[in-house]
């Protein structure tokens, strides 16, 4: 039987304006201007940089609620992303290019020094895991690495 705490549901709401694409939750909005950029030198964010920045900040900060629900130390977080995206000249609109562009894969390396081992570290880690959304809604194309440092 599902009941309503099975299910949560978050509307938002986009518009157009001025050429961006504007996006609103129930409290604040951003604004888009792409949804990627080739430009190294571009500041703004687009889309698949949304995109990674929720991924890893939900997975960082998963890992710090988690170890202080558990009384452990976790410290010196960082992670390094790498996103390969396929077909790349399709998003060009590059003429011979025609087969669909995808994220192939999202590469995460992260960092973190923490007291557990063995075991105990493996459990830690994959609650981590099972309780990060967008990891197990996209765990098909994100590869994680977790790296403890001395």
């Amino acid at each position: 039987m599902t009941t309503e705490f099975d299910f949560f549901d978050k509307t938002f709401r986009a518009i157009v304006k001025n050429s961006d694409v504007k996006v609103y939750n129930e409290a604040s909005g951003v604004s888009l201007d792409s949804s990627i950029s080739f430009d190294s030198l571009k500041k703004e964010f687009t889309s698949i940089d949304y995109f990674v920045v929720s991924v890893v900040s939900e997975l960082i900060l998963t890992m710090l609620k988690l170890a202080k629900k558990k009384g452990q130390i976790l410290q010196d977080l960082e992670a390094k992303v790498n996103l390969k995206i396929k077909n790349p000249m399709y998003l060009l609109n590059v003429v011979g290019y025609e087969e669909k562009s995808s994220i192939e894969e999202v590469q995460i390396d992260l960092y973190y020094f923490s007291f557990l081992e063995g075991n105990e570290l493996e459990k830690f880690l994959q609650e981590v895991l099972d309780r990060t959304l967008i990891y197990n809604t996209f765990k098909d194309k994100i590869n994680i690495n977790f790296k403890k440092v001395l």
